[in-house]
């Protein structure tokens, strides 16, 4: 008995010294990690001091020592865009010191706070077993930010309920729908969908001049124009429309007197189908249709003055088979982005994959239209963070970086892949004719073709991309007597994009060729060919907005042409999705 006593004593005089030296370690880092969370170690970069405090702060939520709380509670009142403060609101939960109830429900109570750190204050005050009495109020949430009446707050939820122009919804998502956190959720994508595009589009005091050297004649042009496009790619099908409307007005002025002027109206509508097979054949079906006015008024320049009318409307269908399709990329290009902005700010948690980069596009998507980027941004970071991506609110550099990559217009409308087709056309021509139209014999009436074109785009980087374009016509069936023209032609367009220091868009350098070979297959008239190059620098202002310069050659049949043209375009809409 005495011995088994004994044996206890021992076995207890050895353990407490090991307790009391755990204990005492632990209070150590306790210590430690208290004074990492209040203040910067001399000799470390903030960046490092930034995730080493964050770690702590976990840390100290989970070592259960109630001497944290005060700390962790001035780090909640003064962290409000720092992840760490939901740390610090997550810890406060697990330690359960009744003290932190008030400034967890100022902050559940706060609109101005980061939605992530309101929801984590109304866990954590169901932790201490306290309501969310400084909460959002009415029937909304902390996460939505609105109320029975629809009233919004900073983070962007609110809205007055009515159904936004382009694609709200009742819920109050000021212009898109928005899920319970207020970033908007956009369309549902079925899993099959490979890229999808929709852009509204005005071209508004275009203006080109060109000098011919040869004729010393001088050409000047003024247009305004508009144009909708909404394009679907599915792996199986495919579809695309638009509808578009331009006027022009020009001017020649050759050498002398005599003048020429010109105003052209004109509107037309497309759309398309593509099915397609396993190996990335398919058949195709397209209608277009055109209808064109204009009025040309000549003067001699020696009182012989005269003005010309004419109408021209195209209807065309045409079905086919080929193979390959192009893609418009440049939101998938945008999300890759983001990435390399983050990780080069240290601040990538984790890879953006498939998911979230859906999600961010759909965001955008929901958010088509919006004039200024408040809203994309924030959404974009409140998704990054929820998803792990991003680590802490980001700091002014890395904000203003990510803020240019949403709304750098260089990223729309880049094209990747192989499209090669053959159709045969049956088209209706309808011309207001004039004596030089039936001297020329220019078709009237019913038109069949066989049409092959070609398309080939690919990204060499983000900065800068390669595209072409072909085709090659040929009218069969020509009634006795009518010709069968014909005519084959290629562009090819290479550009580099420039940015600044901090992806600043400073705009892009074009060269671009073309050439052209044709025959009207009439008597006595050569084939003709045309061979082509340009030099242009495009100024890129925002989202599909820009300025641009470009200076062209031009050898036509054995003549040089000689032209500048100046383009400005102000975009309303464009928005893309795109899987890889």
């Amino acid at each position: 008995m005495r011995a088994h006593v004994l044996g206890a004593l021992v076995v207890v005089v050895a353990v407490a010294p090991a307790e009391v030296r755990e204990a005492r370690a632990q209070a150590a880092d306790v210590d430690a990690w208290l004074a990492l969370v209040q203040r910067q170690p001399a000799g470390m970069d903030r960046q490092t001091w930034k995730e080493k405090r964050r770690d702590a702060a976990r840390k100290l939520g989970a070592s259960g020592d109630r001497r944290a709380v005060p700390v962790l509670i001035e780090v909640v009142k003064v962290e409000t865009f720092d992840i760490i403060g939901e740390i610090a609101i997550d810890a406060l939960g697990q330690l359960g010191d009744p003290a932190a109830v008030p400034v967890l429900q100022d902050v559940a109570g706060d609109a101005s706070r980061d939605v992530t750190q309101r929801d984590a204050a109304r866990r954590a005050l169901a932790k201490l077993g306290a309501d969310a009495t400084g909460g959002g109020g009415g029937d909304g949430d902390a996460a939505g930010g609105g109320d029975a009446a629809g009233r919004g707050d900073a983070t962007g939820g609110g809205g007055d309920g009515a159904v936004g122009l382009l694609g709200g919804d009742p819920t109050g998502g000021g212009g898109a729908p928005a899920d319970p956190e207020g970033v908007p959720v956009g369309p549902s994508f079925a899993p099959d969908v490979l890229a999808a595009t929709e852009r509204l589009t005005f071209a508004l005091g275009s203006a080109s001049a060109a000098w011919d050297s040869v004729r010393e004649r001088l050409d000047v042009a003024l247009d305004v124009a508009g144009r909708y496009d909404r394009t679907l790619d599915r792996r199986h099908a495919a579809y695309r429309y638009g509808v578009d409307a331009a006027a022009l007005t020009a001017l020649v002025n050759p050498e002398g007197a005599a003048q020429q002027r010109l105003i052209v109206v004109s509107a037309g509508g497309h759309a398309e189908y593509r099915g397609y097979a396993r190996g990335g054949g398919y058949v195709v079906g397209r209608a277009a249709a055109r209808l064109e006015t204009s009025r040309l008024s000549t003067d001699d320049g020696m009182g012989n003055a005269n003005a010309d009318r004419w109408l021209g409307v195209d209807l065309q269908v045409a079905v086919g088979g080929g193979w390959g399709r192009v893609l418009d990329v440049g939101a998938r290009l945008r999300v890759e982005r983001l990435a390399r902005v983050l990780e080069a700010r240290r601040s990538l948690g984790r890879p953006i994959d498939d998911a979230v980069a859906g999600r961010l596009q759909r965001a955008w998507w929901a958010l088509r239209g919006e004039l200024g980027a408040h809203r994309r941004l924030t959404a974009t970071v409140a998704i990054l963070r929820e998803a792990g991506v991003l680590l802490g609110e980001p700091d002014a550099s890395t904000t203003y970086e990510l803020l240019e990559v949403l709304t750098d217009g260089a990223l729309d409308g880049r094209a990747r892949g192989v499209d090669v087709r053959l159709m045969l056309s049956e088209g209706y021509l309808h011309r207001s004719r004039s004596p030089e139209d039936e001297q020329t014999g220019a078709p009237d009436g019913r038109l069949e073709q066989v049409l092959l074109e070609a398309r080939f785009a690919r990204q060499l980087s983000d900065e800068s991309d390669a595209v072409a374009a072909g085709f090659a016509r040929y009218r069969a069936l020509a009634p006795d007597g009518q010709p069968a023209p014909w005519a084959i032609g290629a562009r090819g367009t290479w550009r580099r994009f420039v940015y600044g220091e901090h992806l600043d868009p400073t705009g892009a350098l074009e060269i671009g060729g073309s050439f052209g070979l044709s025959d009207d297959d009439l008597d006595g008239n050569a084939p003709g060919m045309l061979v082509g190059g340009e030099l242009g620098w495009t100024m890129i202002l925002s989202r599909a907005s820009s300025v641009r310069l470009a200076g062209t050659a031009t050898l036509a049949s054995g003549e040089l042409f000689l032209g500048v043209t100046a383009e400005a375009a102000y975009g309303l809409l464009d928005v893309a999705f795109a899987v890889k």
